[in-house]
Formats: C-alpha cells, sequence, structure tokens
C-alpha cells in the first residue's frame, strides 16, 4: 500500500512537471514569430475583408473562399480548395489544399519577402508591386 502511495504521488509529480513543457514544444512554431489574436474564416463559397493592425495569425479553412487581408499580418495559413487571398503585409504565409493562392505586396521581413511554404496542385505564392 505504501508503495502504491509512492507510485502515484511519483507519477503524479511527474505529470505535473512535464505537461508544461509538452505543451511549450506544441505551442513553439520555429521561424514564424506566430503572436497576437487569431482570426478565423471557415467555411464555403464566401467573400470576407479583414482589417489587420499588424499582429494577428489569419486561419482561412474550406472551399472557394475570397480574402482581402488590409494592412499587415504575422501569418496567413490557407488550408483547402479554391481559396483566393489578396494581403497587404505578412511575414509567413502557409498553403495546404489545391488551387489555392496567396498574393501580398511586402513583408517587414528582413528580405521583403514573405516566408512561405506550399503543398498542393496549382497552389502558389506570389508577390506583386
Amino acid at each position: 500500500m505504501r508503495n502504491l502511495k509512492r507510485m502515484i504521488a511519483l507519477f503524479a509529480l511527474t505529470i505535473l512537471f512535464v505537461t508544461p513543457i509538452i505543451t511549450k514544444a506544441q505551442n513553439s512554431k520555429v521561424g514564424t514569430q506566430e503572436t497576437g489574436e487569431t482570426i478565423s474564416v471557415v467555411g464555403s463559397s464566401l467573400n470576407r475583408t479583414i482589417e489587420a493592425t499588424g499582429n494577428e495569425n489569419i486561419n482561412i479553412e474550406g472551399s472557394s473562399i475570397n480574402v482581402v487581408i488590409t494592412g499587415n499580418c504575422n501569418s496567413i495559413k490557407v488550408t483547402g480548395a479554391g481559396i483566393k487571398v489578396k494581403a497587404q503585409g505578412v511575414k509567413v504565409i502557409r498553403i495546404q489544399g489545391a488551387d489555392s493562392s496567396v498574393t501580398y505586396t511586402s513583408s517587414p521581413n528582413k528580405n521583403r519577402k514573405a516566408i512561405s511554404s506550399v503543398s498542393g496542385a496549382a497552389s502558389y505564392v506570389t508577390m506583386v508591386k
């Protein structure tokens, strides 16, 4: 009985100390600087305009969505098909899905280009002047 109590106490202490480390590791994203407010657009056949102030992480998920983002944001994450995004300024862009695109005009990064990751047929990221 005494060994069982000791094992339970050790297990509880292990959970208490390990959980915050795991949570912190899962939430950290190398090189993305994702801080601030998260704005989500989810659905199908939507048209949205988002006014960004510089600290937003914008997640767009679904199909046949058109989004215009005015101002600067931290990141844009696109998941789905047929999603078109026009943005002014962005640091990081991720696209997962087919026939989706993000066009942007500027980035506050040192090289003035957004960090981008694209996976999916006919999907792309383009900087326009």
